[in-house]
């Protein structure tokens, strides 16, 4: 079986990988970018999905390179503590949940690929501009430069993906909820700085922040997410990484979270990303006869709840072993598309009510002034219902990764 994988981005990347470990080979990367790309910043990986990169041998090197986040704590726009909610190996689990900047995790993805299949199998300065496809004959890939046919072809090609408009020509933009974020990574003093995740503040005006890489002279490379409401919800410009900004235009109330030493995070970062807080609605189908749709070429979501990335390694897993499992390719699709779909359509409409981050709304709802005691305004219980409800839907609570967890013993059993 020829696939075509058109994006080199983490969802790429790890869905090649997963497929070489499913016992696939002629497989075909392509990226748009003249190289791959080392631009971002922090991304969060949950359990779940280092659960799947273990399984592809990527454990070590990803936690090597990381910082491991044991908890994730909530705080209101004055700096009082909602909640502490423990992580990774903290809460409990079996693998750890990591915050690892962009570059370093496309490096070590990028690498796999490379020893495992050979890098004449990533191709860069293909930009992708659409797709053929009909019942029963290969899939036509169009790029800039040429074209490919596959028998497989799978869009990994972002938020703005061509494989995807291809699909649904009459889409339209992303959708914006009028949110506009500031991104970056500074290097800040190890005493200045909490040593895992903290989200302040309210929806209209939130700040996130987590350590990415611990230096080897007492200092971390912070990872921040400035968040304000600056218009009402619309479609949006592209959404990219080439947005450059001045740290004067972010917002001077951001310098008010003086507990999260915002100031010098702001001060200190080298290069400052401005882009909107977009999605898309979900989709009644990722398939189109020989081709589908992983990634936030599928589901691109707000960024509530840190599961992006996880949920792009869940889909390639999910790929991969449902071409594994099925006799064909359109029975292999299909229960991709029943399996992935619905569990992250639920997760972008969950996201667009704050996920997990609700609690800080509620809070600020009823208490937009502050308070004296946290249980005054909120019963803990309430609390710990909104963070489990989110942890089932996208599929990292304790007992959905039990489940799993025997799922994949009864298959090695099996072989």
């Amino acid at each position: 079986m020829k696939i075509g994988i058109v994006g080199a981005g983490v969802g790429g990347l790890t869905l090649a990988l997963s497929l070489i470990d499913k016992g696939y080979r002629d497989i075909q990367i392509y990226e748009a970018a003249e190289e791959i790309s080392d631009l971002g910043v922090g991304i969060n990986i949950l359990p779940h999905a280092m659960q799947v990169m273990s399984g592809l041998g990527l454990l070590a090197p990803l936690v090597a390179a990381s910082v491991e986040t044991g908890t994730l704590s909530y705080y209101t726009q004055w700096g009082q503590l909602i909640l502490s909610d423990e992580r990774g190996i903290n809460a409990g689990y079996r693998w750890p949940q990591i915050s690892i900047h962009r570059s370093q995790l496309i490096q070590i993805l990028h690498a796999a690929v490379v020893e495992r299949l050979g890098i004449d199998r990533i191709k860069t300065g293909h930009r992708c501009t659409g797709f053929s496809s009909t019942p029963g004959a290969p899939a036509q890939a169009y790029f800039e430069n040429g074209q490919e046919e596959f028998d497989l072809l799978i869009g990994c090609d972002g938020i703005h993906s061509a494989i995807r408009k291809g699909m649904y020509p009459n889409e339209g933009d992303p959708k914006w909820d009028g949110i506009t974020m500031w991104r970056a990574v500074s290097y800040m003093p190890a005493n200045t700085i909490f040593e895992s995740m903290i989200i302040a503040g309210k929806s209209e005006h939130r700040m996130v922040m987590y350590p990415i890489e611990k230096g080897g002279d007492g200092r971390y490379l912070v990872n921040w997410v400035a968040k304000y409401k600056t218009a009402s919800a619309q479609e949006m410009p592209r959404q990219d990484w080439i947005h450059k900004v001045e740290d004067s235009e972010i917002p001077e109330d951001f310098r008010k979270f003086d507990f999260l030493m915002a100031s010098e995070l702001i001060a200190n970062a080298e290069v400052i990303y401005k882009y909107p807080q977009v999605d898309r609605d979900p989709l009644p189908s990722w398939n189109l006869n020989n081709v589908t749709l992983l990634g936030d070429a599928a589901h691109p979501m707000y960024p509530s709840g840190s599961n992006g990335a996880s949920q792009a390694i869940l889909d390639a897993e999910s790929l991969s072993q449902s071409l594994m499992s099925e006799p064909g390719i359109g029975l292999a699709l299909d229960r991709y598309d029943q399996e992935r779909r619905p569990a992250t359509s639920e997760i972008v409409m969950k996201n667009r009510r704050a996920g997990p981050e609700r609690c800080i709304d509620l809070v600020e709802q009823r208490a937009p002034l502050g308070f004296d005691h946290i249980d005054d305004v909120i019963a803990h219980e309430e609390l710990q219902f909104i963070l489990k409800d989110y942890k089932k839907v996208a599929g990292f609570d304790r007992e959905s990764l039990d489940k799993v967890e025997r799922k994949a013993a009864t298959l090695m059993g099996a072989k």
